[in-house]
């Protein structure tokens, strides 16, 4: 006989998120263990929860050995129940949240460091100057973190370089300052009273890159010169921008930059202009459904400041 809609409801309301939350990190590592050190907690508490929610659903959710830990039937189909249960408050928590930034007209401001040296920073306090009554949260992110943050509402814009922009439906980008390539090698280079080089005349240097896994920038300076009919010598890949002009200035090793580097004071160093146009343009990432209003008015005020002579 089945359950009331009365009985089910009392279930329902006695199940609680967290319960939710350890079940699902117990399914997906097949592991208490593991599970526990994931949601810093200790195995009792864990194990706590994962029997009173079995108690409330009536029946076993997990075949236990000594080695593993597998999911019954009922235990899989509350797994795939829990990417629904999840996804549904995940978003409706994000779209509360985003209306409160846009009540409270603040904008969350997704970036890679590197913009500080196009003059972002300049850019900030103007806006402020401006605009006294909106305010701003400035977040460093990687490209790929700025696009998952998009997704959940956590930020309302990203600033990434032109590579970063292809594909990213169903977000929007928009460009904010131009931004070519440029050869950077170190003040003992043979290149160093270079004012122009080529791919051509590159194709025999050792290069050092930002990691590609977090740079699309990195993946199409490759991929242009392949379609010249060249591979580059990779010699090394470093995760900040800071390190990759640090082995320029002390190596032999050189690069390919955005022009907007050479706006730094480095020690060491000389820019070169490619020949070959590679983008690196700085660029808006953002939902073109996002209301907030201190959004269009970032974006123009930017467009505006970054490209004064």
């Amino acid at each position: 006989m089945g359950l009331t809609m009365s009985a089910i409801k009392d279930i329902s309301q006695r199940i609680s998120l967290k319960m939710l939350r350890y079940f699902y990190a117990v399914a997906q590592e097949r592991h208490f263990a593991r599970a526990a050190q994931k949601l810093n907690i200790s195995s009792s508490p864990l194990s706590a929860q994962i029997k009173e929610l079995e108690s409330l659903i009536g029946s076993p959710l997990f075949i236990r050995s000594t080695r593993t830990v597998e999911l019954t039937s009922i235990g899989q189909l509350l797994f795939e129940e829990c990417h629904s249960i999840f996804r549904v408050i995940d978003s409706s928590i994000s779209k509360v949240v985003s209306a409160s930034r846009t009540q409270q007209e603040t904008l969350n401001v997704g970036l890679i460091s590197s913009f500080f040296w196009a003059g972002l920073g300049e850019v900030l306090r103007s806006f402020k100057d401006i605009f006294p009554k909106y305010d701003f949260k400035i977040f460093e992110m990687t490209p790929e973190m700025q696009k998952e943050a998009l997704d959940k509402k956590v930020i309302d814009i990203g600033l990434s370089r032109f590579a970063d922009t292809i594909n990213i439906a169903p977000f929007i980008s928009e460009q904010l300052m131009e931004d070519p390539m440029i050869v950077v090698v170190s003040s003992q280079h043979k290149f160093k009273d270079r004012k122009l080089v080529s791919i051509e005349e590159l194709v025999s240097e050792e290069f050092v890159f930002m990691q590609r896994q977090d740079s699309a920038s990195s993946k199409l300076i490759l991929d242009t010169f392949l379609v010249h009919g060249h591979h580059i010598n990779v010699g090394q890949e470093v995760f900040e921008p800071n390190t990759l002009m640090s082995i320029v200035a002390t190596s032999s090793m050189i690069s390919i930059v955005p022009t907007s580097f050479s706006f730094h004071k480095w020690s060491n160093v000389h820019f070169i202009r490619l020949k070959e146009n590679i983008p690196a343009h700085l660029c808006a990432l953002y939902d073109y459904n996002n209301s907030n209003p201190v959004l269009d008015a970032f974006i123009t005020h930017t467009k505006h400041r970054l490209n004064l002579p």
